[in-house]
């Protein structure tokens, strides 16, 4: 968020320097509010509304605007906490995973995640957030042994995942999935909807040849997608819609924990929503356990029932969401709150004059 927050302030001054005029494109609102004098809101190739930023935010038109202002996430989690406490799933020691940098005269090592140790409780999502090149998502992707780690303990319901070889990983697939940022870079595009939705269900015998059409339908409900759709491709897609693709190919196994990395970065705030509360319906109704990473801490306040805050390689703040929102300890936490665009012209000029 304070890197998005530096190139913001980066393209204002280059645009006063240079005397130039500047076509901001962007699906996030409180950004828009923050640069834009003129605004032009579009849908399906259709100039919707067009004004000055007071005119779209304070007196707006067009639905479909009003729709895009509502959809933009404000608060705290509406929904009850199921954490079952004292119930580790995850109980992370000491977690190091480095990488050699052979892009300079010399080697150098690159500590991205750097001895960070964490629990994670069963029924719980918890919110991982940090700026761009803190180490969010190779955590992530460590704790699910994607990426090797140089040294540490990731216990998953009594087996330490580190010590196990990638044979022996396979059977904890089934217990763990990964949602990724971009699904139209994460979902084979040689394969359909069916395909990819039937592969993890033979793979790990839960469905069979006589009975996986019923169970890949049944996943497309689950989904939000139609059932018509099943033959086609990704690109055939919106962007919302290959998400729930990837979402769909991440429950099939029945997995007892997921990891969401950034899963709604790329879409606009109305789809935003829709993914949000598909997520929070599979967590409730699959009974699962989620870490939720993301850099956008409005979408991740909305969601997380604790929060750990990522820096550089080290897990630097933690607490339960409303607590650390109400009162951080770190300054860098702090900048980080403080950089959260707000979709109120007016408020956003005012902190820019701070």
């Amino acid at each position: 968020m304070t890197i998005q927050a530096q190139i913001l302030e980066l393209i204002k001054q280059l645009q006063r320097s240079r005397d130039v005029a500047v076509i901001f494109i962007s699906h996030d609102l409180g950004v828009v509010a923050g640069i834009a004098d003129k605004i032009m809101v579009m849908c399906n190739g259709v100039a919707m509304e067009s004004g000055t930023a007071e005119d779209i935010f304070y007196r707006t038109q067009s639905d479909y605007t009003r729709r895009l202002l509502d959809a933009i996430p404000q608060g705290a989690k509406k929904t009850d906490s199921r954490i079952q406490p004292d119930v580790r799933l995850i109980q992370a020691s000491h977690i190091c995973t480095w990488f050699n940098d052979y892009s300079g005269h010399k080697v150098r090592t690159v500590k991205a995640v750097d001895d960070i140790s964490l629990d994670i409780q069963r029924g719980e999502i918890l919110g991982l957030v940090g700026e761009s090149g803190s180490g969010k998502s190779t955590l992530g992707r460590s704790l699910l042994q994607l990426v090797p780690t140089k040294t540490g303990t990731i216990n998953f319901d009594g087996t330490d995942l580190a010590s196990l070889s990638s044979r022996q990983l396979v059977p904890w697939r089934r217990r763990m999935q990964m949602i990724f940022q971009d699904p139209y870079a994460s979902l084979n595009p040689r394969m359909t909807v069916y395909q990819t939705l039937a592969e993890p269900l033979l793979f790990h015998g839960i469905a069979n040849r006589s009975n996986i059409d019923a169970h890949v339908q049944q996943l497309m409900d689950d989904v939000g997608l139609a059932r018509a759709f099943i033959r086609k491709y990704p690109h055939e897609f919106s962007g919302g819609q290959r998400q729930r693709i990837a979402i769909g190919r991440a429950i099939a196994t029945k997995p007892e924990f997921i990891i969401a990395d950034e899963p709604v970065s790329a879409l606009d705030v109305t789809i935003q929503a829709q993914i949000l509360e598909l997520i929070i319906d599979l967590v409730e109704r699959h009974n699962l356990t989620m870490l939720f990473i993301s850099h956008d801490l409005s979408v991740v306040r909305s969601i997380a029932d604790r929060v750990m805050v990522m820096y550089h390689g080290a897990i630097i703040e933690q607490g339960a969401t409303e607590s650390l929102w109400r009162a951080p300890q770190q300054d860098y936490t702090k900048n980080l709150l403080g950089a959260i665009p707000i979709a109120d012209p007016k408020s956003e000029r005012s902190r820019a004059e701070l």
